[in-house]
């Protein structure tokens, strides 16, 4: 026994050495990498959060750029610069100037969020306009905005004071429309100094917060922005004395502020001047860091205890069997000596002897077994289980299976004359007539055909080849195929049919090549003069219904439209293309009722307006008829027809009474407004919201006159009439009638009438 121990230690200790050796190196090597990789996450840490400094200065740059350009913008507008010599605005035609300069000042905060609302000031004229609003100075004061613990004479004050340099106020608690907001002013003027002009942005606040809010920290953090002279434009976070802030280099330093260890990053703009700068605790900003150098450390010892258990396990259990080994080997050694040369070594050599005999054993089982596992591959490859060419090369080599060729191809041999229920003899027989099948196949064609036993009456015929073209191997497998037909019939006697499927390079494609055979086995009809069958023939082409998308879409546009007539008759050819000039069969007819029933429904989402979407109910439940499995094909499409023509009548009768009322309400408006002198097709077109064009063309059409004479006609039978009932001068009927002039209504009342209004008023009298 203590013989044996010392073997099993020395074993084992053979074993763990290795593992011992590795696990030293790796150790090496993650301690290195920890030190290389602390270093390196430190100073990336901080060239992040410098990193994210200058993105946010580059978007500030980018913001306040816009700003100036859009300010310089107004700035330069001709009605802007024209209004600064306006005294009275509010009089005279002054409000109608402000009108037009309300409409040409573009509204600028409704694409940049950065902007709250911008305004024009003119200080001598004592008012402020923004593209929404105009107001005096007080109102604007009182009603749009006004800083906080600000006065009204101090803002006017400030106001009035701006020169032509730009000037920024800092942000700042305010009042914008009744609600609160923090605001920094940006403000140029422009003009001269005698007539001068200030435009004045209202730029929010919480949008720059909201960018320095990425750069400071909630444990004791600040970030803010400095303008060239050192005033703060807007600030985040704990606020605090910023003096030394100046005497700091653009980059990452550390500094003590207040007692705390600070990690400072500042950064210059180039386009203006201004300071971008953020302190956070240096506990803070390097907590990750310390975070992962205890983690990669704790790791490592982790990983070092861990590999330790490992290799003394995985030691334990690769030397266990060998050791065990050792101990069994000797006792079945009855009656032998072991040598003392002997070692561990030698039991295992002679243990790897006994295998080697049993493999041979088991190789020979294995070949009787060779015809059962061929059988289970060609069942497998047939019906498509394997899902790659490796899968079936290796189940091709268990199975001692080779093919040579790059083309493939599966037919299905049936015994005729075998139709209907199988009793024993006639599986018997079956059975002796397929082995003396499948021999002549293999000692006439060898490789090239390989066969598989499908039960019943049926053999697979699996073909496999080399050929100049898939024409050209389906060619060889036609002649061969008739030649095989040919021996079946003179020397055994029995009648035979072969579906073949497509010609294929994949060896993944043989159970599509099957399928497609399978199909043409159910689908074709069988006899002596046809008994092979190519799925590439022509006659095995799977019929086809005729509805392209294209008479789909004129089909719903015409119902939309209403027009009856091509409706009906576009119906009709799809009836005649499809179930009475073409023999289709009846799953296929069914499939296109299906499609058809899909474009009733689309027509009538597309028909249904906001407030009528129940109202096509009837045409719903038609569809819903024709799709039940029980009617035929020709009765369900004359359904859906049915259904179309009588939704084609609603749209049409609906757009016909839109019509008669769209009349109705341009000859009464005529009525009502004949007498306004700006009366026209523009003022028609905006009343009821469509094109001068349309206007003019639908006139015509409903009434048969032109617009311009329809309206005359009434302005003259008013004007008749008041010539003949009242004493009014004839200047006074003619503005009363809604002309311009007294001339044009002479003109106009000759040219329908045939005689001057004075004329008509004596006649008429008498």
């Amino acid at each position: 026994m203590k013989i044996e121990g010392q073997r099993s230690v020395k074993v084992w200790i053979h074993f763990f050495v290795p593992y011992a050796i590795l696990l030293t190196g790796f150790l090496a090597v993650g301690l290195y990498a920890y030190d290389k990789t602390s270093s390196l996450v430190e100073n990336h840490s901080k060239e992040t959060a410098y990193a994210v400094m200058e993105q946010t200065k580059e978007i500030m740059d980018r913001r306040f750029e816009e700003l100036e350009t859009i300010t310089e913008q107004v700035a330069s507008s001709t009605k802007v610069l024209s209004f600064q010599y306006v005294d009275k605005p509010f009089y005279g035609t002054n409000p109608v100037r402000i009108i037009e300069l309300k409409k040409d000042l573009f509204d600028y905060s409704l694409f940049n969020h950065f902007i709250l609302d911008y305004y024009v000031v003119y200080p001598n004229s004592q008012t402020i306009i923004s593209p929404r609003s105009s107001y005096s100075l007080r109102q604007y004061y009182d009603l749009e905005f006004r800083y906080d613990n600000q006065t009204y004479e101090e803002w006017l004050t400030d106001l009035t004071s701006q020169s032509g340099a730009k000037t920024f106020i800092p942000g700042q608690s305010a009042t914008y429309k009744g609600k609160n907001h923090s605001v920094v002013t940006y403000m140029q003027a422009f003009g001269t100094q005698e007539r001068s002009g200030i435009v004045l942005m209202l730029i929010d606040n919480t949008q720059i917060q909201s960018l320095l809010h990425k750069l400071d920290s909630s444990n004791g953090g600040f970030a803010f922005i400095t303008d060239g002279n050192g005033e703060i434009i807007s600030r985040t976070g704990t606020k605090t004395d910023i003096e030394w802030a100046a005497e700091l280099k653009d980059g990452f330093t550390p500094i003590n502020i207040d007692g705390k260890n600070m990690l400072v990053t500042k950064t210059t703009s180039r386009y203006n001047g201004w300071t971008y700068l953020a302190a956070q605790p240096e506990a803070y900003v390097l907590e990750q860091v310390d975070y992962f150098k205890q983690l990669i450390l704790t790791i490592i010892l982790l990983s070092l205890v861990i590999g330790l258990v490992a290799a003394m396990l995985f030691s334990y259990r690769n030397s266990r069997p060998l050791w065990m080994l050792l101990r069994v080997l000797p006792s079945q050694r009855t009656g032998a000596e072991t040598s003392p040369n002997r070692n561990a070594w030698d039991y295992v050599r002679s243990s790897v002897t006994n295998l080697i005999h049993n493999n041979d054993f088991l190789s020979e089982k294995m070949e009787q077994q060779v015809p059962l596992i061929r059988s289970g591959f060609y069942d497998r490859l047939l019906r498509g289980h394997y899902l790659s060419n490796k899968d079936i090369a290796v189940a091709m080599e268990h199975s001692r299976q080779t093919w040579e060729g790059d083309y493939y191809a599966v037919g299905i041999l049936v015994i005729a004359g075998y139709d209907g229920t199988y009793n024993e003899e006639m599986l018997t027989e079956l059975d002796f007539r397929k082995i003396a099948i499948r021999d002549i196949i293999a000692k006439a064609y060898d490789r090239t055909v390989s066969t598989h036993d499908m039960g019943e009456n049926q053999l697979g015929l699996l073909v496999n080849g080399d050929s100049e073209s898939t024409s050209a191997f389906l060619e060889d497998i036609r002649r061969m195929l008739k030649e095989l037909h040919g021996r079946l019939t003179h020397s055994l006697n029995v009648q035979t049919y072969m579906p073949v499927g497509g010609c294929y390079l994949q060896m993944t494609e043989i159970s599509r090549s099957y399928e497609e055979a399978r199909l043409l086995l159910h689908r074709e009809s069988w006899s002596e003069d046809r008994p092979i069958i190519f799925h590439d023939d022509e006659s095995s082409a799977l019929p086809t219904y005729y509805y392209p998308p294209d008479v789909e879409l004129r089909l719903i546009n015409l119902v939309k439209s209403g027009s009856l007539p091509e409706t009906e008759a576009l119906l009709r050819q799809i009836r005649e293309n499809n179930l009475d000039q073409r023999n289709l069969p009846n799953a296929v007819c069914k499939i296109l009722v299906n499609e058809i029933t899909g474009t009733l429904l689309k027509c009538c989402e597309q028909s249904a307006g906001e407030n009528d979407r129940d109202r096509h109910g009837e045409e719903v439940e038609s569809a819903l008829l024709a799709s039940e499995s029980g009617r035929s094909p020709k009765a369900a499409f004359e359904q859906l027809a049915v259904a179309f023509l009588h939704l084609c009548r609603k749209q049409h009768d609906r757009k016909k009474s839109h019509n008669k009322q769209l009349k109705d309400d341009l000859i009464r408006h005529l009525e009502e407004q004949y007498m306004q002198t700006e009366l026209s097709l523009t003022t028609l077109a905006d009343r009821f919201n469509t094109s001068e064009a349309y206007i003019s063309y639908f006139f015509k059409e409903q009434t048969g006159v032109n617009f311009s004479d329809y309206l005359e006609s009434i302005r003259m039978t008013h004007a008749k009439r008041m010539l003949t009932e009242s004493e009014m001068p004839v200047n006074e009927i003619s503005a009363w009638v809604g002309y311009y002039s007294l001339n044009s209504f002479s003109r106009a009342f000759k040219r329908a009438n045939g005689l001057s209004a004075t004329e008509f008023r004596k006649n008429s009298r008498g």
